[in-house]
């Protein structure tokens, strides 16, 4: 197949088979030609070029260069993140909150191990506000539970903006 990732007994097997693969046969990405047209894409109506490569992730990141592999990982999940952000704010279509949610908590955790707490926290008391204010309604706990992360966040390295964001969030929910 073009994509290198089915493999068939025969021309038949493959031919029967062709139906179910050609939806997601492509050609194997380039790391680079992707990072270069994800770091690019900075307007919003750039937002639905960055979530075309979303299904492919997985098959980027391993194709990224490996003398800083965490900072491309972080860079193409914010860059997702914000796509999905952009296409929520130009559409109203909440079905990107979930999305958004999902890449905020990878976020979370490689800025950790990255040892970014300040972002870090940030990033927590963000996910915390899609889980409070968007289609997921009826999270509180997700979302208190994320504000108090950003607080311990605080009370670890002393970042005031990120307690600030989180004592907001909390006093919101309550």
């Amino acid at each position: 197949s073009v994509c290198k990732g089915a493999s068939y007994c025969g021309a038949a097997c493959q031919k029967a088979g062709w139906k179910r693969h050609k939806k997601t046969c492509a050609p194997p990405l380039s790391f680079n030609a992707v990072w270069a047209k994800v770091r690019a894409a900075h307007t919003a109506s750039d937002w639905e070029g960055v979530l075309k490569w979303e299904g492919r992730q997985d098959e980027i990141y391993e194709g990224q260069p490996t003398d800083n592999p965490d900072e491309y990982c972080y860079q193409l999940l914010s860059a997702f993140s914000r796509a999905h952000a952009r296409g929520m704010a130009e559409t109203g279509n909440k079905d990107h909150a979930l999305p958004i949610v999902r890449f905020q908590q990878r976020l979370i955790v490689l800025m950790g191990k990255m040892e970014r707490f300040k972002d870090q926290g940030k990033e927590m008391c963000v996910c915390a506000q899609y889980y409070s204010h968007t289609s997921l309604n009826g999270r509180e706990k997700e979302a208190a539970r994320y504000y108090k992360l950003a607080r311990a966040v605080h009370a670890t390295h002393g970042f005031y903006s990120v307690e600030c964001q989180a004592c907001l969030g909390l006093g919101e929910l309550s």
